[in-house]
């Protein structure tokens, strides 16, 4: 258990119980009893096995004090929704809108312009720190021959036919892809990847694959700051545009997090050339896991990039452009700006 320098009390741990006690959160486990003024805590993720009461519930939701419920590896399962979620109806009857007229076309190509953008920023800028120079002049070509898919991508009308604009799309993306990864591969050579892997092995025994284990779980940590600002603003999770509908999938969340995930590749990066003693032993699998996390909420959602003209905590850009797909869906905007990671 943790709490971040914002106010994101973390629970991991086993046997856990929350309650309310006066104007705070108290929290018990058989290490011992901690308080914390609720005015302080911005939102509270349990992602161990934890108990929490009613009023405790009711007090979270009338401070507007978020309530995340995720796997250990940071998987969301469940979000507290009060009643005064911030939004309108209006901003969900546009999102459902534009899967028919066209918008959603125009949604998914901003999105994937930003994280094409996003993966080239990351080559030109890990190639400029590769001493080899076999190594430096591959990652720079991949970083231009990725530009030159996201050049193409800001030209192209996507249509209105959203089945047919997502699959032409995402063809383009996974032709990005490919070739990003191909790149990343000597970015991550240090630490034995291979290959994406979506279901990298983390059972006891198991040989540590570090670099996915982690992509796996920035992305999942992503998809629920994300869903805070989705639910925020009243759109539904659940209605997509890139990623296709499916029972229990939070479609809209997804995409959503699709330009932010080479800002997460590139932090993962860092952390692991910071932490390599904690990577070499399977003993300390669950101990990386739970310091990743709290890296997460300390330091990545506190990198600061220059959007809409000024720098912000990436927490708040990631605030702002949910925003900014709501001002898009109700035409109060002709684009979606996407966050950029300079190189």
């Amino acid at each position: 258990m943790f709490v971040s320098s914002y106010g994101h009390l973390v629970v991991d741990g086993f046997g856990v119980s929350l309650s309310k006690k006066r104007g705070r959160i108290l929290v018990r486990s058989s290490e011992g009893k901690w308080e914390f003024a609720i005015k302080n805590v911005r939102e509270v993720i349990v992602s161990g096995k934890a108990s929490i009461t009613s009023d405790l519930l009711k007090t979270l939701a009338a401070n507007g004090v978020g309530l995340l419920i995720t796997s250990y590896t940071g998987l969301p399962l469940a979000r507290l929704m009060p009643a005064r979620a911030g939004g309108t109806a209006r901003n969900r009857v546009e999102q459902y809108r534009a899967l028919e007229d066209g918008r959603g076309c125009w949604i998914i190509k901003y999105l994937l312009l930003g994280k094409l953008r996003n993966q080239a920023s990351n080559l030109r800028y890990y190639s400029k720190a590769r001493k080899d120079m076999e190594e430096k002049t591959m990652l720079y070509d991949k970083a231009s021959m990725i530009k030159e898919f996201a050049d193409k991508l800001e030209k192209k009308d996507p249509g209105e036919g959203l089945k047919a604009c997502r699959e032409e799309l995402m063809a383009v993306e996974a032709q990005a892809a490919s070739i990003y990864w191909d790149g990343m591969r000597i970015v991550y050579s240090d630490y034995g990847f291979r290959e994406r892997l979506k279901r990298p092995q983390i059972r006891k025994g198991a040989e540590l694959d570090p670099v996915n284990l982690l992509l796996n779980i920035g992305y999942n940590l992503l998809a629920g700051t994300i869903w805070k600002y989705v639910i925020h603003f009243s759109l539904d999770p659940f209605a997509g545009y890139l990623h296709v509908e499916r029972p229990g999938r939070l479609s809209l969340v997804y995409d959503l997090i699709e330009p932010f995930r080479p800002i997460m590749d590139r932090f993962v990066a860092s952390y692991l050339r910071s932490n390599k003693s904690m990577i070499k032993s399977d003993k300390k699998k669950m101990d990386l896991i739970v310091d990743f996390k709290r890296r997460y909420y300390d330091d990545f959602l506190s990198i600061k990039f220059r959007y809409r003209g000024r720098k912000h905590r990436l927490e708040t850009i990631m605030f702002m452009y949910v925003e900014d797909i709501v001002s898009y869906l109700n035409g109060r905007k002709t684009y979606i700006p996407t966050p950029y990671i300079p190189w």
